[in-house]
C-alpha cells in the first residue's frame, strides 16, 4: 500500500510515540516514523570513543543517542533530531492527521513532505557569454582573492565531476567521494540532468586553464550534493545538514517549491543549523514573476535570496521580486559547463543568478574565514552596483570587486592621496606612509577626482583600476601605465590585503 509522508517537528522532551498513537483513533501500528536526520554515525562514533561493543538494534541506538549524546548538542542541532518522517497509509485521512498534530501543543510544526523544482528556463544558445563575470568585476576581485580554501556545496541535480573545467576543483572526502546523492541514497553525485553542472561552473569553474569558462571563485572547491529528481523537503533538509557537516562554507541552492508555499519549517530549521555552524546559504529567488514572500526557503531570513538581471541590469521578466530579495545577479543567457561533454551551454533563470552570488560569497569568505552568515550577507548587500529594476530585487546587482575590497583593512591614518596628472604615459609615484608591515600587499585604487568627489574608477585597457603593490622603503611605490586625454586630478586609495 502506498503512503503519504508528513514531516513533524516535536518540542523538547516529546517523543513521537507521545503524539502519534493518540492523535487519530485506531491508528496503532499503521503509522510508521523515523528520524529525518540519521543518528547512526553519531552513535557509532560514541561507541568507538567509549569502547562499547556491537549494538545493532534501533532501540539500543536510540537509547544511546537520547541518554548520552543529545543533551550536549546545540539547540539548532537538537531541533533537527526532533524532526521525524511519518508514513501515513493512503487509507487514512492525511489532512485530519495534520490538523490534529498542528493543534497539539507538543508539536512544533507539521507539513507534507513535498517535491521541489529547479529554477531555470529552456536554453537560449543565442545569448551565451560571460557578461556576468565582467559586470561583477571579477577580474579585479581576483587580484585580491580567488576563493582559496573555501568549499561551495552545489545542492542540485549532481555535478559532472569529469568535465575538464570542473574536475580540478572538485572537493573530495577522506574516502575519495565527491559528495553524496540524497535523491538515490548513494555516494555517487554524478549529474543526470545538466542543471547542477551548469551552476557549478558559474560558481567555481577552473580559471587560467585556457579553456571554456571561469567561475566567480575559480580556486574554490565544489562539493556535489545531489537532491534531484527526488527533491522532497526531507531530502533537501538532509542535504543541507550533510554539506555543512562535511566542510562546506557556502551552500548554493537553485531550487524551491513548485508553487506558492510561504513556509517550510523542516528546511528552514536545517538552514538555521547551517548558519549556527558558520555556513552561508544562498537561494535563487524563483522564476514565477511573483513576490518571493510566498516562496520558502528563498524568502527565509537565514538565506541570501537572489533575483535575476539581464545584460542591461534590468530585472529578468521571470524573476521573483519583493522586499525579501537581498540582491540581484546576472541570470539571463548565462554560459557555463555542459554535462557529459567537454563543452558549454547557455541557460537562464534565477538558478543561474544564485551561483554567481555563491561564488562571490566564497570570495568574501576566503578573506574573512571566520565571518558568519549575517556578516557575509551584509558585505555583499552593501557593496552592490545601483540598478533601476521595475520591481524590487534587493539592494542592487552584486559587484565582486567592491565586496571583496570591503573585506580589506584600510591603512591606519589618511588613505587617500591626490595628484594632478598630465598627458599620456607612465604614472610613477612613491607614497610615504606608515602602518603597512613588510610582506603585506597593498591595493591601490585610482579614481578620477572632481569637485571633491570621485567621479570615475579607472577601468578597461586605457584606465586601469587595480594594482597589487608591495611596501617599499617605508612607503608604497606605484608604477602603472595609464592614459587620459586631459589633465586630471586623481585620488589613490590604499587598502591593506
Amino acid at each position: 500500500m502506498s503512503t503519504k509522508k508528513l514531516l513533524v517537528g516535536l518540542k523538547e522532551g516529546v517523543l513521537p510515540t507521545d503524539v502519534l498513537p493518540q492523535t487519530v483513533s485506531g491508528l496503532g501500528d499503521k503509522v510508521s516514523f523515523e528520524r529525518l536526520h540519521n543518528i547512526d554515525n553519531e552513535v557509532s562514533e560514541f561507541k568507538t570513543r567509549n569502547a562499547i561493543g556491537t549494538i545493532n538494534s534501533t532501540e539500543d541506538h536510540e537509547a544511546i543517542f537520547n541518554n548520552e549524546i543529545y543533551a550536549d548538542k546545540p539547540e539548532a542541532e537538537k531541533k533537527l533530531y526532533r524532526t521525524y518522517k511519518v508514513d501515513v497509509p493512503e487509507s487514512l485521512n492525511t489532512e485530519a492527521l495534520k490538523a490534529q498534530l498542528a493543534s497539539d501543543h507538543r508539536v512544533a510544526f507539521v507539513q507534507e513532505d513535498e517535491l521541489n523544482e529547479l529554477y531555470f528556463t529552456p536554453n537560449d544558445p543565442a545569448l551565451g557569454s560571460l557578461y556576468g563575470i565582467k559586470k561583477l568585476q571579477c577580474e579585479q576581485a581576483w587580484d585580491i582573492t580567488k576563493g582559496e580554501n573555501i568549499v561551495i556545496a552545489i545542492i542540485d541535480t549532481g555535478v559532472d565531476y569529469n568535465h575538464p573545467d570542473l574536475a580540478a576543483n572538485m572537493w573530495k572526502s577522506a574516502s575519495g567521494k565527491m559528495g553524496y546523492d540524497f535523491s538515490d541514497n548513494d555516494s555517487d553525485p554524478k549529474d543526470y540532468h545538466g542543471h547542477g553542472t551548469h551552476t557549478a561552473g558559474t560558481a567555481a569553474a577552473v580559471g587560467n586553464n585556457a579553456i571554456g569558462v571561469v567561475g566567480v571563485a575559480p580556486k574554490a572547491k565544489i562539493m556535489a550534493v545531489k537532491i534531484f529528481p527526488n527533491a522532497m523537503d526531507s531530502v533537501c533538509a538532509q542535504a543541507l545538514k550533510y554539506a555543512v557537516d562535511n566542510g562546506a562554507k557556502i551552500l548554493s541552492n537553485s531550487w524551491g517549491p513548485t508553487g506558492r508555499r510561504p513556509s517550510n519549517p523542516a528546511v528552514e530549521e536545517a538552514i538555521d543549523y547551517v548558519n549556527s555552524k558558520g555556513g552561508v546559504v544562498v537561494f535563487a529567488a524563483g522564476n514565477s514573476n511573483d513576490d518571493v514572500a510566498f516562496y520558502s526557503p528563498s524568502n527565509y531570513a537565514g538565506v541570501i535570496s537572489v533575483g535575476a538581471t539581464d545584460q542591461n541590469d534590468a530585472r529578468a521578466n521571470f524573476s521573483n521580486f519583493g522586499p525579501k530579495v537581498n540582491v540581484a545577479a546576472p541570470g539571463v543567457g548565462i554560459l557555463s559547463a555542459e554535462m557529459n561533454t567537454t563543452g558549454y551551454v547557455t541557460m537562464s533563470g534565477t538558478s543561474m543568478s544564485c551561483p554567481h552570488v555563491a561564488g562571490l560569497a566564497a570570495l568574501v569568505a576566503s578573506k574573512k574565514p571566520n565571518a558568519n552568515f549575517a556578516e557575509i550577507r551584509d558585505i555583499i548587500k552593501n557593496n552592490v552596483d545601483g540598478i533601476a529594476p521595475d520591481k524590487p530585487i534587493g539592494t542592487g546587482r552584486v559587484n565582486a570587486f567592491k565586496s571583496v575590497k570591503g573585506t580589506l583593512a584600510v591603512k591606519t591614518g589618511p588613505n587617500t592621496y591626490f595628484y594632478n596628472l598630465r598627458g599620456n604615459g607612465v604614472l610613477l609615484i612613491n607614497i610615504p606612509c606608515s602602518g603597512i608591515s613588510a610582506g603585506s600587499s597593498v591595493l591601490a585604487a585610482i579614481s578620477e577626482f572632481s569637485n571633491n568627489s570621485r567621479v570615475n574608477r579607472f577601468q578597461g585597457s586605457a584606465k586601469m583600476a587595480v594594482y597589487n603593490i608591495a611596501p617599499y622603503q617605508g612607503g608604497v611605490f606605484i608604477l602603472a601605465e595609464v592614459s587620459w586625454a586631459s589633465p586630471l586630478n586623481v585620488s589613490i586609495d590604499l587598502l591593506v590585503n
